[in-house]
């Protein structure tokens, strides 16, 4: 019976130094100092990684449970070009357990960093899913999980994802996906699955009637396979959908018109454009072109001295002015012009540049070809 009462008196005696322990551990947590963490914060905050990054690790040595700042010092790592390393990190913190939503997501946004500095892109893109599985609508994971379409060109995926951003935004307008159905006909129209790939730059087109590159590769895909008067007819479908574009489509319809032995429609062609838009260059120089080859230098003359008048930061008129005055052997004239075209030595003539990197160019691109920005080239 005594054995019996020492061994309860015991077990109280334990039970109190258990509490008396407990409640000594429970107050040393609460009074953590929170100082070095916010120190670690502020000199991220202002540019001081290497501060930062041993302000971290002080933090974390005193509390391991402080998983924000163990992704903090991957993501420095990573910064400073040891993805490798900062890999480790972040994946070590993945196995841990009681781990919140937040935390988790938080975690997996610095892995996909992670995976994409490695070149690792499918384990990016299970990270980004795995975050918008936890929150389906994170704009961050859906930006970034775009980003990463773009840059591997899969171009349904992309067009998926862009839909829920738009939706996002409370936009009713479709016209920013119409671009992702033209790269998956563009794909199809590189390896000459033409048909298919009029499929869906048709979708494009009813996705978005204004959808320039569509129009344009429709004709494109009628003209490889030898189908001149369609060709021809989808460029005009652009002309009268869109008129101010009408310069993308002016060459091709001049050298397929005359293939076919109806040059004279361009001059028709181009009053029609100019009776919508009459300040249209691309309409105008066409023109004056088509009465020039037919001999017609006064009409031609008018035609350019308008272009150069409507558009006076233009070369273009300029130098065709100048090739029909010097056919026809107007020197005064050409004088005066020369003149002219030194007022405007400083323009740049259609210099498209990327709104997203600068990139330049020549031409129109759908498709940045330095940072895959998408119909991102203006001029």
């Amino acid at each position: 019976m005594d054995s019996i009462v020492i061994a309860f008196l015991l077990a109280i005696i334990a039970l109190i130094f258990i509490y008396i322990y407990y409640d000594r551990f429970k107050k040393e947590k609460k009074v953590k100092d929170p100082t070095i963490y916010i120190d670690a914060l502020k000199a991220l905050l202002d540019g001081y990684d290497d501060v930062a990054f041993s302000k971290f690790r002080e933090v974390v040595a005193e509390d391991s449970g402080n998983v924000d700042a163990y992704v903090r010092i991957g993501d420095i790592l990573r910064k400073y070009n040891k993805p490798d390393k900062a890999l480790q990190v972040h994946k070590d913190l993945t196995i841990r357990h009681g781990l919140t939503p937040d935390e988790k997501k938080l975690i997996l946004r610095s892995l996909a960093d992670d995976f994409v500095a490695v070149k690792d892109i499918a384990s990016a893109k299970a990270a980004l899913k795995e975050i918008l599985s936890l929150e389906s609508g994170n704009r961050w994971a859906l930006e970034k999980l775009l980003d990463i379409y773009l840059q591997i060109g899969e171009w349904e995926e992309a067009f998926e994802i862009k839909e829920k951003l738009i939706k996002q935004d409370g936009s009713k307008s479709k016209s920013g996906l119409a671009i992702y159905k033209f790269l998956q006909g563009e794909k199809l129209f590189n390896n000459k699955e033409y048909h298919k790939a009029r499929v869906q730059f048709k979708d494009a087109i009813s996705t978005d009637p204004n959808c320039i590159p569509a129009y344009l590769f429709i004709g494109d895909s009628y003209l490889a396979e030898n189908r001149e008067e369609d060709a021809v007819e989808f460029w005009r479908k652009l002309i009268k959908a869109v008129p101010e574009a009408s310069h993308f489509v002016l060459g091709r319809l001049k050298r397929a018109l005359f293939d076919l032995g109806k040059f004279g429609e361009i001059a028709r062609i181009c009053v029609e454009i100019l009776e919508i838009s009459p300040k249209n260059l691309g309409a105008r120089l066409t023109l004056a072109e088509y009465h020039f080859k037919k001999g017609e230098y006064s009409v031609a003359s008018e035609n350019l001295t308008q272009a150069a008048d409507d558009h006076p930061d233009s070369y273009l008129p300029i130098l065709d002015l100048a090739k029909l005055y010097l056919t026809i052997g107007d020197k005064k004239k050409l004088g005066e012009l020369i003149s002219r075209l030194d007022e405007r030595r400083e323009a740049v003539e259609n210099e498209y540049h990327c709104t997203r990197c600068g990139s330049k160019s020549k031409t129109k691109k759908w498709l940045c070809p330095n940072c895959k920005a998408v119909d991102s080239f203006v001029i």
